[in-house]
């Protein structure tokens, strides 16, 4: 009990905190920091609290391993069956792509829940209808070797990644993947003439002995395929130039090339024109001759020399691109919408509720402060509901997304584990199947579920004045827990709480830490 009051404590003290910070307090909050190499494991890091952060916006998840076992994160933004997909790090000195992925996922990440423009476009009606797919490092092994060496690698294949480095221990030209292949050489398009190819393992343009041989390119075609995007966007470095065209079929060459366009006009990078016989291999090129859509190569930053770009390249870079993203995934939508012309305009996004006038907003009271701004209430068709998220989160409650299922998982090795999803009213909690009275629903991007479900995950009692327009929290250690009931204008039965026993195991979350790094 006295570990929960000091919980509630320490919430009622952070919330002024959190409507009165300072502009420059909250960008200081923000979980990329682009001023710094960008590491495989602070990637990893950052999917995970982006992840946590933003439950019902953004999933991540592993579309497979290296040959050092690094996973090869994915990572989804956005509630809409339109797909388009941004990647970067194929090559492994051009890391600064990774940066310029999650800088880009977390800023629109930021707006949505803000619900406000980013750069003139509606995120949130972008992101509702469209879900961007990043793959923000392609190549986590040769990013790793190139930023660290051989020390993040097993002692037993040091002196062969040195020989495939043409004996230099400085690592910081190489752009190949561990096993000295290039993986933008690799993709099944050209293959067999591709130009300039190294004929054994080295640390730039050696295209493997087979396409699509490595694990990081087999990831990344499957991934494709799953995802089924409108749009691809494969970010390299450097040369601010933009490739578009690889034998681009004759009926999509002004569908393409105004894209380019716009792209250009975005980032002022020069397009590179089409070649009779371009050499091929790359991730674009295989996209637009195996789905017949568009898919871009832009170049980040000028070229300093053979080795990655200096951080203080990024702003720069970033300011180009920051429009990228959302207008990628407009333009996808427009795609999709084409050969789906009878969805709604948000297919995906789960169904509002009904409208205001049966929808009565509550004034919330915490142990006797009022938090009606920080943790929302109201009561919808008898049954009232509250905000999940700002109530959980001071009690150590991480917060999981799956898109696919439009489900979440609350969990807390202190208090348990709670799974529903929305606009179904059968949940889990604590390892208990109950069902709730209201269904948990999503309202301009915050997620709202019945009382009931914090009750019984928290202990947590609930209760509805007499006049019916204030819902009052009361926590364990200033009142013994009342049976879970679910809190409505009309009397219901109560629920039983889970007992002890029922409490399963807590799911380990976290990938395994990265080879050779802290």
């Amino acid at each position: 009990m006295k570990k929960i009051g000091c919980l509630m404590l320490a919430f009622i003290l952070f919330v002024p905190t959190l409507l009165f910070q300072s502009q420059a307090e909250a960008a200081s909050s923000t979980v990329v920091n682009p001023s710094v190499t960008y590491t495989y494991a602070a990637m990893t890091r950052h999917i995970q609290s982006l992840a946590q952060k933003y439950p019902d916006l953004i999933q991540y998840k592993s579309i497979g391993k290296t040959k050092y076992g690094r996973d090869i994160w994915a990572v989804g933004l956005g509630h809409g069956q339109a797909t388009v997909f941004i990647n970067g790090s194929h090559h492994a000195r051009e890391w600064m792509t990774t940066t310029i992925n999650m800088y880009m996922l977390e800023q629109y990440a930021i707006a949505y829940t803000a619900n406000r423009p980013f750069e003139g476009y509606n995120t949130r009606q972008i992101l509702d209808r469209t879900t961007i797919w990043f793959v923000p490092m392609v190549n986590p092994d040769g990013v790793t070797l190139q930023q660290q060496g051989t020390s993040a690698f097993p002692a037993s294949v040091r002196q062969a990644l040195v020989k495939m480095n043409g004996g230099s221990t400085n690592f910081k030209r190489w752009k190949a993947n561990a096993q000295g292949i290039d993986p933008n050489r690799q993709y099944d398009a050209y293959w067999s003439t591709i130009e300039d190819n190294i004929p054994y393992p080295f640390w730039k343009n050696h295209k493997g002995t087979t396409a699509v041989q490595t694990a990081e390119n087999q990831a990344t075609t499957s991934f494709t395929y799953d995802i089924d995007p409108e749009i691809a966007v494969s970010y390299h470095s450097a040369g601010r130039i933009l490739y578009w065209n690889f034998h681009t079929l004759t009926q999509n060459l002004s569908r393409d090339k105004r894209l380019a366009n716009i792209f250009t006009t975005f980032t002022g990078y020069r397009q590179v024109r089409p070649n009779n016989n371009p050499s091929g291999g790359g991730y674009t090129d295989w996209f637009i001759t195996t789905f017949g859509r568009p898919a871009f190569t832009p170049e980040i930053g000028i070229k300093t020399g053979e080795t990655n770009l200096p951080l203080s390249a990024f702003n720069e870079e970033w300011r180009r691109n920051k429009k990228v993203g959302l207008w990628i995934a407009q333009e996808g939508y427009s795609l999709w919408l084409k050969k789906n012309p009878n969805t709604p305009a948000s297919p995906t996004t789960p169904t509002p509720p009904p409208s205001n006038q049966s929808r009565r907003s509550l004034n919330v009271t915490l142990d006797g402060v009022n938090v009606k701004k920080e943790i929302p209430a109201f009561i919808q068709n008898k049954v009232t509901y509250i905000s999940y998220k700002p109530l959980l989160t001071p009690y150590g409650f991480a917060f999981f997304w799956d898109q696919a299922n439009q489900t979440i998982t609350a969990t807390s090795s202190a208090s348990g584990t709670a799974t529903f999803t929305l606009n179904q009213k059968a949940t889990e909690i604590n390892g208990v199947s109950s069902t709730l009275q209201g269904t948990p629903i999503n309202l301009d991007g915050t997620v709202y579920v019945p009382t009931s479900l914090i009750s019984q995950l928290t202990g947590i009692a609930v209760n509805i004045n007499d006049k019916g327009d204030t819902l009052t929290l009361t926590s364990p250690d200033t009142a013994a827990p009342s049976p879970a009931t679910e809190i409505t204008t009309e009397n219901s039965n109560p629920s039983p709480t889970p007992t002890p026993e029922s409490v399963p195991n807590q799911p380990t979350v976290a990938p395994d830490p990265d080879v050779g790094e802290s």
